[in-house]
């Protein structure tokens, strides 16, 4: 007697059920949440949002710089308080000491630097470490806002 089955080709099938029943769980689970999250809707009173970085101006008092350029954007004088100031380490010294004697009067002052976009970071660098150094010296445990404004190029049109 011979106990050897054939087999022939395999057949593959796939359970289908759990998946259905899996889906419409997950369907009923969705129409019930969401239907809660309508209904405990709860409004709240938020704060306003401050003004962002974009507003004008306020009309504050401040302490302005400019860098007074030629036709190809090097600084020829830095301008504070109706004076100018020569570009060299001499000059810059003494115009942070301007805005140092102009600080020490209003502590609570802020300190501007208006240049064009075309004049280089380079010359603009040295103003702002003495400056601000000078600033901050000026009223010890305070630290004296220095902003840099940079207008934009001018185009012919």
């Amino acid at each position: 007697m011979k106990s050897v089955f054939a087999r022939g080709p395999a057949r593959l099938e796939a359970a289908i059920t759990p998946l259905i029943d899996m889906s419409m769980l997950l369907i009923v689970f969705f129409a019930l949440v969401s239907q809660i999250g309508i209904s405990d809707f709860v409004k709240m009173n938020l704060p306003a949002p401050a003004p962002s970085a974009a507003a004008p101006p306020r009309n504050e008092p401040r302490l302005v710089m400019n860098a007074i350029t030629n036709d190809k954007g090097i600084v020829t004088a830095w301008r504070f308080s109706s004076m100018d100031f020569n570009p060299d380490s001499a000059g810059i010294a003494s115009l942070s000491a301007a805005v140092a004697a102009a600080i020490r009067e209003t502590p609570t002052i802020e300190v501007h630097l208006r240049a064009d976009a075309n004049v280089p970071f380079a010359d603009i660098s040295p103003v702002l470490e003495q400056v601000g150094k000078a600033a901050t010296d000026a009223v010890p445990g305070y630290s004296v806002k220095l902003r840099l404004a940079v207008q934009p190029e001018h185009t012919d049109g």
